[in-house]
C-alpha cells in the first residue's frame, strides 16, 4: 500500500524532490513541447513509441488528469527521468515509467505524488 504523503510534500507550489544517491528531481506538469522527451524516455526503456499516442499523452485537461515529467540533472544535461499519468479521483496511475538510472525510488515518489494529487481533486 502506498502510504499518504503531508501535504507539504505533494503542494504544487514544491517542485524539487530528494531521490537516496541519485540527483533531486523537479516535478512539473508535463506539455506538448515534451513530445521529445518522452519519446527518448520511452526509448530508453525499450518501450514502443507510437507519435499519435505520445501525442494523446500529452494533450489533456488539468482539471481531469495529471500528467506530470520529473527531470533531473544527468551527465552535465537535463534529463527526462519519469513520466506519469492519473485521472483526477483515480486509485493508481494509468501510466509510470521511470528511467532505470533512478531505480525504483524515482516511481514510488511519482506514483505517490500523483495519487495525492488524485485524491485532492476526488475530495474538492
Amino acid at each position: 500500500m502506498v502510504e499518504t504523503m503531508a501535504p507539504s510534500d505533494t503542494s504544487p507550489l514544491r517542485r524539487t524532490f530528494p531521490i537516496a544517491g541519485r540527483p533531486p528531481v523537479r516535478l512539473r506538469m508535463a506539455g506538448p513541447s515534451d513530445r521529445p522527451l518522452v519519446s527518448a524516455l520511452l526509448e530508453r526503456r525499450g518501450l514502443s513509441v507510437d507519435p499519435l499516442e505520445v501525442q494523446r499523452l500529452l494533450a489533456f485537461d488539468p482539471a481531469r488528469r495529471h500528467v506530470l515529467c520529473a527531470l533531473a540533472p544527468l551527465d552535465g544535461t537535463e534529463v527526462l527521468a519519469g513520466l506519469g499519468a492519473i485521472d483526477a479521483g483515480a486509485d493508481a496511475p494509468d501510466v509510470l515509467v521511470v528511467d532505470e538510472r533512478f531505480g525504483p525510488a524515482l516511481g514510488e515518489l511519482l506514483g505517490r505524488v500523483l495519487l495525492e494529487r488524485s485524491r485532492s481533486r476526488r475530495a474538492a
